[in-house]
Order: structure tokens, then C-alpha cells, then sequence
């Protein structure tokens, strides 16, 4: 069984390695090291991404979760009172995805010491997931054979498991108006900034409906106090868990942009709306989910099927024909200071994790 005191010993030393987006180089040494150490045969793709098998009897099981982190995520001073792990409060703690890492490695870990036969498998451990899933978007997926697996990057306990996430629209538009000095010749000018108000003011934005969300968390625009501002940027979002519904959203964004650049012909709009991933949904019956419920009776978990707002790798993977399921991994308050990492939920984490890689 998976030794708690050796998983709060490889999540802390997870931890203080700084690993935000785009800078993952020391992480990937370290669980290349790991991975190596327990008989895994460890490969790179072009893009970097961690791809790792080890041979078993069955059908093959993939691992995913991701090498990097957020903001304010450099220096993190975990710190265990108890049951619970927590920064300093100065920064994030990282659980968000070290305790998914943590989880894989402890659980092949007691595989490995148990002696027990095993599935073959495949971990996946991606980078630049957090802003954009660049990571799985450029993996290399010959490198990958299962078609089925479990994505451990999910807020709260381990039988949280993810049966829906939505599509997401990527939203992003330029504003160019006219630049004059704003004391002498106001009249001159053309704000974009002010075009991009009236823009603001007409869009769709946040809870849409049950399954849509919408949001511009971007605004830049404008030079100095005395300059009508010429250009302005926005940089936004729309999903949902219904195709139909998000085609619907974006239609209206472009048509608020349309009516917008009617009220000001003398602007230059230029709107650029491109997916980033697409909507999965699963229900109770299918295998991966059975597979995920008989692994969670095993330690005396109900699974908690729920769908979700957010994206994750597990979006791109469904894409190219692996079912990967996301379920929790014990850390509340993700991307905050104020992240937790409940450690007697983390391990059972890596419990259902060895149960799954036994074949339950």
C-alpha cells in the first residue's frame, strides 16, 4: 500500500521546484529520474513532454498529469501542520498539479515494492497545461498506444471524477481608433478605449446558463493621461458544455462587434474567435468510468460524478480517442495563496491510483 510519509516527502520535494509555465526543465529531470528508477522506459517529444511506458499483462492504462504551475508559484515554503499542507501564504502551494504527479509516482512506487502484476503503463506528464493546454495540444501521441486513462488534475477528493467538461472559444480582438492630444484636441480623436466600453457593456458575460460561462479577463489600451487612446486589446473567453450553445454565444459576441462598429464606422474592429478544445461528455456506464468506480469501492469510495466549467489535458486526449478521465487529487483552492493539500485524501489518490495499475 501506498507509504504516506514517503508521499508527503516526494510532494514537498515536488514543491520547492519552481516550475511555472514555460520553465519546467528541473521538474522533468526529476520525474525522468523517478520514472527511471522504477523500470519505466522514459521518452521526450518535441515539445518536451514527459512520455513514459512500462510494460505489464492487459490492456494498456495511461497515468496524465502536468509538470508546471502558476503565479505566484517561485520560492514555495510548503508547510504541514497536521493533516493539511500549505504555503507560507506568500505564494501558491503547487499542489495544482503536484499532488496529481505525487499521487502517480507513490502509487508505482508500492506497485513496484508489492511485487504485484501490473497493466501495462503509459504516464503522460505534459507541460503548459495551466493558460492554454499547450502541452497536450502538441503531444506526440504515437508515443501513446492506450486508449483509455486517468487524469489526475482535479480539485477535491480522489472519487471526484470529471464526466463532463465544456468546449472553449478563445476570444480575442484589437481596437484601433484615432489618437489626438487630449487638452487641445480632444475632438480629433476616436478612444478605443471607449469603443471597446460600449463593446464590454453589450457582450453576453459570466454565468450564461447552466452550462455556459463567458468572460473578457483582458483589457490594455491607451498610451499616457493626455493622449486619446488609438489602440485597445481584449482577451476573453466563451464555453460550454452544449456545442449548439456555445456556436450561440459566439454569434452574439460577433454581432455585438458588428453593431458596436456600426455606431463607429470610423474604427477598425478586428475580432478573432478560434476553439482551444473541445466538450467531452461520459456517462455512468462507460468503461473508463466503471473502471474508476470499481477502483474507488476497492478503498470504500462512492464515485461523485460531476461535470465541470473547466478545461484540462483530459479535453485534448478525448480528441484524439483516449478516454482520460479527470478525479480529484486532495487540493482545494487551486491558483490562490491559499491552496490546500489534504494530505489523507492525497493518499488515497494514490490508493485508487495502484488499484487501477493492478487491474482491479
Amino acid at each position: 500500500m501506498p507509504n504516506r510519509e514517503r508521499l508527503v516527502r516526494t510532494l514537498m520535494d515536488l514543491i520547492r521546484i519552481d516550475s511555472p509555465t514555460g520553465e519546467e526543465d528541473e521538474m522533468d529531470r526529476e520525474v525522468s529520474s523517478r520514472l527511471q528508477s522504477l523500470g519505466f522506459i522514459v521518452k521526450h517529444d518535441s515539445y518536451g513532454n514527459v512520455v513514459a511506458r512500462l510494460d505489464g499483462e492487459g490492456e494498456p492504462l495511461m497515468l496524465s498529469a502536468h509538470l508546471d504551475t502558476v503565479e505566484p508559484g517561485r520560492g514555495i515554503k510548503p508547510q504541514l501542520n497536521g493533516d493539511v499542507m500549505r504555503s507560507d501564504g506568500s505564494t501558491i502551494l503547487g499542489g495544482d498539479c503536484k499532488a496529481g504527479v505525487a499521487i502517480v509516482l507513490e502509487a508505482l512506487t508500492s506497485v513496484k515494492e508489492s511485487g504485484e502484476k501490473h497493466l501495462p503503463v503509459e504516464v503522460v506528464f505534459s507541460r503548459a497545461e495551466e493558460g492554454g493546454l499547450n502541452g497536450a495540444h502538441n503531444l506526440d501521441f504515437s508515443l501513446v498506444s492506450a486508449t483509455r486513462g486517468v487524469v489526475f488534475d482535479g480539485e477535491g477528493q480522489v472519487n471526484r471524477v470529471t464526466v463532463a467538461a465544456p468546449s472553449q472559444n478563445v476570444v480575442k480582438a484589437e481596437i484601433v481608433g484615432r489618437a489626438s492630444h487630449a487638452g487641445l484636441e480632444p475632438e480629433k480623436g476616436l478612444s478605443a478605449l471607449v469603443v471597446a466600453g460600449h463593446i464590454l457593456t453589450r457582450l453576453p458575460l459570466g454565468r450564461l446558463d447552466e452550462e455556459s460561462t463567458a468572460n473578457i479577463g483582458y483589457l490594455e489600451g491607451g498610451l499616457k493621461r493626455n493622449i486619446i487612446p488609438e489602440r485597445a486589446f481584449l482577451d476573453g473567453e466563451i464555453r460550454s458544455r452544449d456545442r449548439s450553445k456555445l456556436e450561440h454565444y459566439t454569434d452574439r459576441f460577433q454581432q455585438v462587434f458588428e453593431e458596436v462598429q456600426s455606431m463607429y464606422p470610423e474604427a477598425v474592429l478586428d475580432l478573432n474567435i478560434t476553439s482551444s478544445y473541445q466538450a467531452y461528455r461520459v456517462d455512468a456506464e462507460h468503461p473508463t468510468v466503471t473502471m474508476l468506480s470499481r477502483a474507488l469501492a476497492q478503498i470504500g469510495l462512492e464515485p461523485s460524478l460531476e461535470g465541470s466549467g473547466g478545461g484540462s489535458d483530459a479535453n485534448v486526449f478525448f480528441e484524439h480517442g483516449i478516454a482520460a478521465i479527470p478525479v480529484g487529487i486532495g487540493v482545494r483552492s487551486f491558483h490562490t495563496r491559499e491552496e490546500t493539500a489534504m494530505i489523507p485524501e492525497v493518499l488515497q489518490g494514490a490508493e485508487m491510483c495502484q488499484r487501477l495499475v493492478t487491474g482491479v
